[in-house]
């Protein structure tokens, strides 16, 4: 694995983040103008009713933007060398797959090469923060070897 597959690989996760953002952030918007229209009708209830509801997706979707928002900046403050010892920002080879430990965001495929791209704070990231190559690590009851960080 070369530094350039790193570079790639935060390259991809900040454009998956920064759109996701934007998705967000225009649902925000719709969610406040539909609420900001509703006129209030003779039938109050009904009214306070969906302005409650309309609140309540405002809110969901304001979460998931502060989330997105907080892993972009976590992305952004990532290490570029990250050592022999596994870290934030390492990019780890074992025998079963190969982690990239950044943000939350699933797979990535670089040059047709699969990486998953994990959280610090993810249960396997916390049982690789620390080893080197040759080190073992045991997940979901099963045992596997790191190859190689990079």
């Amino acid at each position: 694995m070369e530094a350039t597959i790193k570079q790639q690989l935060v390259q991809q996760c900040r454009a998956q983040l920064e759109a996701r953002i934007e998705t967000l952030q225009r649902s925000v918007a719709t969610i406040q103008a539909a609420r900001n229209n509703e006129t209030k009708s003779s039938a109050g209830d009904k009214y306070e009713t969906g302005r409650a509801m309309m609140q309540m997706e405002e809110d969901k979707v304001l979460a998931q933007l502060d989330q997105a928002q907080y892993q972009l900046q976590q992305l952004k403050q990532l290490p570029s060398y990250s050592g022999a010892q596994i870290g934030a920002g390492s990019l780890v080879r074992t025998q079963k797959g190969r982690y990239f430990l950044s943000v939350s965001l699933g797979k990535a495929i670089i040059d047709g090469d699969v990486f998953h791209c994990i959280s610090i704070q993810a249960p396997l990231a916390h049982q690789m923060i620390g080893k080197t190559v040759g080190d073992s690590i045991a997940f979901n009851e099963q045992v596997d070897e790191i190859l190689e960080v990079v």
